[in-house]
């Protein structure tokens, strides 16, 4: 039984009665004392002033729409400091975040001493504590003991007046002081950059914005559909909150009519009991709506503009006032021209249509469902549906060859191929000359030399042996970083490189296998042929692992790993395409190579220097990359602003000369 809607005709009921006793006393069979009409009018006058306050204190319930125009927006490297200093302090566990920090800067301060610098480990403590190590009197007393010198008191004093604390400020100039020795400078002026409009709810708690909105949260409850020609219901029926209090209009009509005994005043209260009653009513009938949804370029190339058309029908019997719509677009794309949102006001079998642009991009990108709010004419009722239209874009990129040649090392197989390896026999380069063999052919006797000296040698040529190579995608969720929010990712640029990388190994002559380091099981073996680069083409940009944005994921890196290492046959080369930004990745690569694969690192570079917490990052990254480099693992550097042919040629150059 709704008890709300009894009372509510019991109060109507009850007014026409006081209405008609009012109007036509004689009418009535019995009368009220006059004290009791007086007590009922002060209690409506009451409570009118307790809904004037409950309209006062409360909020609008109205609908949070999803901002769908941008893509989901990928963080930095370091956007937490405490991310940051756990690749320093290692399994130390350290309860007080103060303590935690310091710990953690002079783990860094003596790892920079000690690969730049000309301390020891221990050395580099000794400085660190003794406050030596730097110049920067603010860093010094940071890190140091309480023999370090501190901060004159004129510096003091200027320092109270500025916003920041002293550990702030402390933090500050030890991280620049740290990457400063380390060789990391900033790279840009400090700059705004644009706060992104659409987030990925994974990074909720490592962002200022607010939680999810309730479409998103509803979205997510609603993953499958069973039925795709109707709406689902999101959130029934609801008061907005925009007509709270207008039975005030009722009330106050209702209390002074009866105190001041004026009829007229207290048939004004009946307009309030109308709006009141008016803002109850159902703001859209159930299966009332429909979408279709069409493209002009199912498969596109990436970077093509494909515009999306949505037609909304009213299939329902009755006027829709206000319809507003939010369409679903797929969370990796962006909306360059027109707008994914739609308001319109439908009569009964009326459609209506609305266009925008959207930018294609490599994957398989399947459009949500779109969003609904509908609200009667006064705006005072709401409710929120999803109208499914299953639509999806799919960009298959072409495979494209490196302008530069891939640096493998020089393990390889008995095949022929390119790769050059320490032993004699066919090729085309000269290796060495050795002492004539019965069954040599006549065309590898040194013929000069026989003239010369009247001795039969014969000539070795360096052999050239095609290469087993399988490339390793870094797609777990910590890799999907980049220096500014809306810009390719890591992942994105990996597997970009990896189509160039597995196209010009192709065309070498080497077998060449993919795979990705997610959950998500990725592996192509490594092979030759048309059909097997078609299979490529079509893993690179569509298998689940590689997709644009990022899953949540649990870290399985050691089982992983021996799974790969079961793949794996032996010699195996291994490039690995990884961002380099915590300390997995690097321990990944040193196990696959102890194993007797050579690793290849190619890493592209996602940090940005925008606050001290991206700086230490950039360090920590420059740190791990001498660590490799240093165990003889070859790492090529690949900045955001530069093409992985670019990086690559400034790869070889250096390690020919």
């Amino acid at each position: 039984m709704n008890y709300r809607r009894l009372a509510l005709g019991v109060g109507i009921i009850a007014l026409g009665f006081s209405l008609i006793a009012i109007v036509y006393p004689g009418l009535v069979a019995f009368s009220l004392d006059r004290i009791l009409v007086s007590v009922i009018g002060a209690l409506a006058l009451i409570q009118a002033l307790r809904v004037i306050q409950t309209r006062r204190h409360g909020e609008l319930d109205e609908a949070e729409t999803p901002d769908p125009e941008l893509p989901i927006a990928t963080p930095s490297p370091g956007e937490e400091l405490e991310s940051v200093l756990k690749q320093f302090l290692g399994t130390r566990r350290i309860s007080y975040h103060r303590i935690r920090i310091r710990e953690g800067l002079q783990s860094a301060a003596v790892a920079v001493l000690t690969q730049y610098g000309a301390y020891s480990e221990a050395e580099a403590e000794v400085a660190v504590a003794a406050g030596t190590w730097t110049d920067d009197v603010y860093a010094a007393a940071f890190l140091g003991d309480k023999n370090t010198p501190t901060p004159t008191l004129r510096a003091r004093l200027r320092d109270v007046v500025r916003r920041e604390s002293s550990v702030q400020r402390g933090v500050r100039h030890t991280i620049d002081e740290i990457a400063s020795m380390a060789g990391v400078t900033s790279r840009t002026a400090e700059r705004t950059v644009r706060s992104p409009r659409r987030r990925n709810t994974r990074q909720a708690n490592s962002s200022t914005d607010d939680s999810p909105t309730q479409f998103s949260t509803a979205i997510d409850e609603s993953n499958e559909f069973d039925d795709k020609t109707e709406d689902i219901v999101a959130r029934e029926s609801h008061s907005t909150g925009h007509w709270r209090g207008v039975s005030v209009v009722a009330l106050v009509g209702i209390g002074v009519g009866i105190l001041v005994e004026q009829p007229a005043v207290l048939l004004a209260g009946v307009v309030g009991i109308g709006f009141a009653a008016y803002a109850r009513s159902s703001a859209l009938p159930p299966g009332s709506v429909s979408i279709e949804r069409t493209l002009s370029a199912d498969q596109p190339e990436p970077g093509d503009d494909v515009e999306v058309t949505v037609t909304v029908t009213n299939e329902s019997d009755r006027f829709l006032p206000d319809l507003r719509l939010i369409d679903g677009v797929p969370e990796a794309l962006a909306v360059t021209n027109g707008s994914p949102r739609f308001g319109t006001a439908l009569r009964s079998g009326e459609s209506a249509t609305f266009t925008y642009t959207i930018t294609a991009r490599r994957g398989a990108h399947t459009f949500g469902p779109t969003a609904l709010v509908a609200r009667d004419l006064t705006t005072a009722i709401e409710q929120e549906r999803f109208l499914p239209a299953e639509t999806t874009l799919i960009c298959i990129p072409p495979l494209r060859t490196l302008a530069e040649p891939v640096p493998l090392r020089e393990q390889a197989t008995q095949y022929v191929g390119r790769v050059e390896t320490p032993i004699g026999g066919d090729g085309i380069e000269f290796y060495a000359t050795r002492e004539y063999r019965p069954g040599d052919t006549m065309s590898r006797i040194d013929w000069n030399r026989r003239a010369r000296t009247g001795e039969l040698t014969t000539v070795e040529f360096r052999e050239e042996r095609a290469a087993t190579v399988v490339i390793v995608i870094d797609a777990r969720e910590t890799a999907y970083v980049s220096p500014e929010p809306h810009i390719p990712h890591a992942v994105d640029r990996s597997v970009d490189a990896a189509r160039q990388l597995f196209t010009t190994l192709s065309d070498s002559g080497d077998q060449v296998g993919i795979t990705a380091l997610s959950s998500e099981p990725c592996w192509l073996a490594p092979d030759s042929g048309v059909d097997h680069r078609l299979e490529a083409r079509e893993l690179l940009a569509t298998h689940p692992a590689l997709t644009s944005v990022p899953t949540e994921s649990r870290s399985a890196m050691v089982r992983w790993r021996k799974q790969l290492r079961k793949r794996l046959s032996p010699g195996t080369q291994v490039i690995f395409l990884t961002p380099l930004c915590d300390e997995y990745s690097g321990r990944f690569a040193r196990r696959l190579d102890e194993y007797g694969y050579p690793v290849t690192i190619i890493s592209p570079d996602p940090t940005a220097d925008r606050t001290t917490s991206h700086r230490l990052s950039r360090v920590a990254r420059t740190l791990q990359i001498s660590a490799l480099r240093s165990r003889d693992l070859p790492v090529i550097d690949w900045p955001g602003d530069e093409t992985v042919d670019v990086a690559l040629a400034r790869y070889n150059e250096r390690w020919s000369q």
